[in-house]
C-alpha cells in the first residue's frame, strides 16, 4: 500500500472535493483520479461517491479514512522518533557489568550519565564474565564494563582503569598490625573465597600458585559483598578489589594487610564487538568513560570522587 496513495485518498475524504485535494497535494486532478481508482482496486471496494460534483464517503469509504488517519499518523510518529534518535535526543544503552565494577565502579558514573542524559535510556545488568561476554557478542548488550578478559575474541577491549587486589582481615587480627606479612604466614589463615567462575578467584588462586601455598582453609562465598561481611564477621581473611573494600577500609571496619611482594591488579575494561554501530547513548557513555578515567589519572583508586567531576556528555 502506497503512502503517498493513502495522503491523497484522506485529502479526498476530508475536502470532498477532488481538485481541492489535487492542489492540496500538488498533482493534477487525473492524477488524483487515478490514485483512488487504485485504492479501491486494491481494497476490493468503492471508497467515494461521485455524484453532480459532490463526494461522499461509502461506508467503506468511512471504515478506510479511519484506518488510513491511524497509519499516517504511525508513519509520522515513527519518522518524528527517527529524527530524534539521528539527532541525538533520544536513544538507549543496554551495558553489562562484572560483580566488582558493576558494584563499586559504576553507580556513580551511571547516576552522572543519567542526569546529563535524561531521555536516553540506560540499562545495567550485573553477571559473571562469560555470560556478559555472550550477550555482548550476540548483541543482547551494546557494551560491559568487566573485570578480567572476555573469554572470546570476537570481542574487542579497551582498559578504563588498573583494579589493585588487597588481602584484608579484621581490624583485630593480629596479623592486621604487623608492619610485614609474608605469604607463608597466610597459609595457616581461613580463606573466604568467591565462587569458582569468578575472576577474583582465579586471581586469588594463581597468587596462592606463585607463592607456594596450599591455602587448606576455605570457606566459598557468592559474590564480593558476602566476601566482606564474612571477614568482618572474623570467619577469615580475603583478597578483594580495592574499588571493593574502600569505603570499609577508610571507616576502619577492614583492615589492608601488609604483604611482602607484589599483590597481583587487574584491568578494568569496556568491551564491545567491533562491528557494533553505537548510536548517541553508547557514544555518550564512551565519551564519559574517556573524560572520567583520563581526567582522573586512572582515577587514583577514586571512583566516587572523579565520576562527581565528570561533564555532562556530548550529543
Amino acid at each position: 500500500m502506497d503512502l503517498r496513495v493513502l495522503r491523497t485518498f484522506v485529502a479526498v475524504a476530508e475536502l470532498k472535493h477532488f481538485a481541492r485535494a489535487a492542489s492540496l497535494c500538488n498533482l493534477s486532478q487525473p492524477a488524483v483520479s487515478h490514485q483512488i481508482a487504485l485504492l479501491e482496486e486494491e481494497m476490493g471496494a468503492r471508497l467515494l461517491n461521485r455524484a453532480n460534483r459532490r463526494v461522499s464517503l461509502t461506508v467503506a469509504g468511512e471504515v478506510m479514512l479511519e484506518e488510513a488517519r491511524r497509519i499516517l499518523s504511525t508513519v509520522d510518529r515513527a519518522r518524528d522518533r527517527m529524527q530524534d534518535v539521528v539527532q541525538g535526543a533520544v536513544g538507549r544503552i543496554r551495558l553489562g557489568a562484572t560483580p566488582t565494577p558493576g558494584l563499586y565502579l559504576l553507580p556513580p558514573l551511571l547516576a552522572a550519565y543519567r542526569d546529563a542524559n535524561p531521555t536516553f535510556d540506560l540499562q545495567l545488568e550485573i553477571g559473571p564474565v562469560h555470560r556478559i561476554a555472550e550477550r555482548v557478542a550476540r548483541n543482547e548488550l551494546d557494551m560491559a564494563v568487566v573485570s578480567s578478559p572476555p573469554p572470546t575474541a570476537e570481542l574487542r577491549a579497551r582498559s578504563l582503569v588498573t583494579d589493585p587486589m588487597l588481602i584484608v582481615a579484621p581490624p583485630a587480627h593480629p596479623l592486621a598490625s604487623a608492619r610485614i606479612v609474608k605469604p607463608s604466614q597466610l597459609d595457616r589463615e581461613t580463606w573466604i573465597v568467591r565462587e569458582d567462575a569468578s575472576e577474583t578467584m582465579r586471581t586469588l588462586v594463581s597468587w596462592w600458585r606463585k607463592n607456594r601455598l596450599q591455602a587448606a582453609r576455605r570457606m566459598e562465598f557468592d559474590g564480593p559483598e558476602a566476601v566482606k561481611r564474612a571477614v568482618r564477621a572474623h570467619l577469615g581473611i580475603a583478597m578483594a578489589s580495592r574499588f571493593a573494600v574502600r569505603d570499609e577500609l577508610e571507616s576502619g571496619a577492614l583492615s589492608a594487610l601488609r604483604v611482602q611482594g607484589p599483590l597481583p591488579s587487574r584491568s578494568v575494561a569496556v568491551v564491545d564487538h567491533p562491528q557494533k554501530h553505537h548510536g548517541a547513548a553508547c557514544r555518550a557513555m564512551l565519551a564519559m568513560f574517556d573524560r572520567t578515567f583520563s581526567a582522573a589519572g586512572d582515577m587514583k583508586h577514586q571512583p566516587t570522587r572523579a565520576a562527581a567531576r565528570v561533564m555532562a556528555p556530548e550529543k
